[in-house]
């Protein structure tokens, strides 16, 4: 039984630094995107989040947040998603 506690801790451990250590090597990017319409502003942010993420080497994960604000003559939208290598 003691050899069993032992091993599950074990595996508890090599668990919570395989998370961290993947937690490590992910990063949160962001991008912002103008557009006369409510839909070319969210189009122009997340095709731009797109092209940021490729352009780092870097693979999307996760979904895409996207918050949008009109403004006097265009709409402005941020969209940002988690990426890692």
């Amino acid at each position: 039984m003691r050899s069993f506690k032992i091993g599950v801790a074990a595996a508890a451990i090599v668990c919570a630094l395989s998370v961290t250590a993947e937690a490590g090597s992910c990063v949160r990017v962001g991008a912002i995107g103008d557009g006369l319409t409510h839909d070319l502003a969210v189009i122009m942010s997340t095709h731009g989040l797109a092209n940021i993420i490729e352009g780092k080497g870097l693979k999307a994960k996760g979904p895409v947040h996207t918050t949008c604000s009109p403004g006097s003559v265009l709409t402005e939208c941020r969209s940002s998603q988690m990426a890692c290598k």
